[in-house]
């Protein structure tokens, strides 16, 4: 009986995405080992999460990181930080703002709607600019710069966003009126330039998911400027309980209940180290390509796909496109709903198996690179289940 069964769950075949509502990746041996070592002795955790946050920062070409719970808390704590910056009594305010440079500048374009708003959380608000079809210009972005301005927004995302001020734009006119840049860069840590491009670009602070290293799902970290990563250590939950001078609750910040444990860090640490020396073409790519290729032999004739057109993610057949390879499958005679009752269907059975798919279009992808050892095995028997 799995742990899941004893608990009264279905498992997951996980042919989607490093899903946060899947549990975002997969630990690998040496950080669960890590997170074993961590559980069988304490560690003063400032020292520990301001250690780890050295250690990602050296090999990022960063002059700062901090350990966050998550990509959204460490928006959280950049916000924050860029808005009261080291001030314990400005500190102690947040949310309210009142008074402070609160206004986080955001292209209407360039929006991820349900994590730009951790920087509300702190209490910014944020000024729209450009238009959501149509984009935005640096001369528009610069236009609204006030002396209210305590930010500028940008995220990348694993889609092509034209019309949309670039990140280095978006540093030119940042730093010309001397305001910071936030980026949400969650999910580009490969190829493995994403680590350090950016902060090499300029940007003050940026913020990764864990689970994108390997990580845990609960982890995340932040790069960029040390005065403002200073301050974010500060409004995060160890600022909160201990601080550089142990000062426990001195410095009151929103960040208190973004908590992190000792074993969390201990297997990030592992998993970003193991993520920056891996072989990925070999590790990673080599054998969920197998993994797709046998899939799609033994589903390409069921009756029930006749008609159905079937790719490579990406075309080449080789490599990976944000964390994502395997078979596209296009639906070319089914509407988006149709296609839609197929995905749910998957997930009736235990295990389920979830897809990559967006709503309303007919079609989705079999994403093999986060399939566990004779997973495929699975999805073949419930396809030919579904469609023979």
């Amino acid at each position: 009986m799995s742990i899941f069964e004893e608990f009264g769950v279905k498992k997951v075949v996980n042919a989607s995405f490093a899903l946060t509502r899947l549990g975002g990746s997969a630990l690998s041996k040496e950080a669960m080992k890590a997170m074993q070592e961590a559980n069988k002795s304490y560690v003063y955790m400032w020292d520990f999460i301001k250690r780890g946050g050295e250690i990602i920062a050296e090999a990022c070409g960063a002059e700062a990181g901090w350990i966050t719970s998550g990509a959204f808390n460490a928006l959280v704590l950049g916000a924050a930080a860029c808005m009261a910056g080291n001030d314990p009594e400005k500190m102690r305010r947040l949310p309210d703002t009142t008074g402070m440079k609160n206004e986080i500048i955001i292209q209407r374009a360039n929006r991820m709607l349900i994590y730009d708003r951790a920087m509300q959380v702190p209490g910014g608000k944020f000024v729209c600019v450009g238009d959501e079809s149509w984009g935005c210009t640096p001369e528009l972005m610069e236009a609204a710069i006030t002396d209210k301005t305590a930010a500028i927004h940008h995220v990348i995302t694993g889609r092509l966003r034209p019309r949309v001020v670039s990140v280095e734009d978006t540093v030119k006119v940042a730093h010309k009126h001397g305001v910071p840049v936030i980026l949400d860069c969650s999910g580009m840590t490969y190829p493995l330039d994403g680590l350090t491009k950016f902060v090499a670009m300029g940007v003050d602070i940026a913020c990764y998911g864990g689970k994108y290293v390997g990580g845990p799902n609960s982890t995340g970290f932040c790069i960029g400027k040390k005065e403002l990563i200073e301050a974010i250590a500060l409004h995060s939950f160890i600022g909160h309980e201990a601080g550089p001078m142990e000062q426990g609750g001195y410095y009151r910040s929103v960040g208190r209940g973004y908590k992190l444990d000792r074993q969390e860090i201990a297997a990030l640490l592992v998993s970003f180290k193991k993520w920056l020396t891996m072989d990925h073409e070999k590790e990673r790519f080599e054998p969920a390509w197998k993994r797709a290729r046998y899939i799609e032999r033994r589903i390409k004739k069921l009756p029930g796909l006749k008609g159905v057109e079937m790719s490579y993610v990406p075309p080449s057949g080789t490599g990976c496109v944000y964390h994502t390879l395997g078979l596209q499958l296009d639906f070319k005679s089914r509407t988006g709903e149709e296609v839609s009752d197929i995905v749910r269907s998957l997930r009736e059975d235990d295990p389920e198996i979830w897809v990559r798919f967006r709503r309303g279009t007919p079609s989705f992808a079999i994403n093999c690179l986060m399939l566990q050892p004779g997973e495929e095995k699975i999805i073949v028997e419930r396809f030919s289940e579904i469609f023979g």
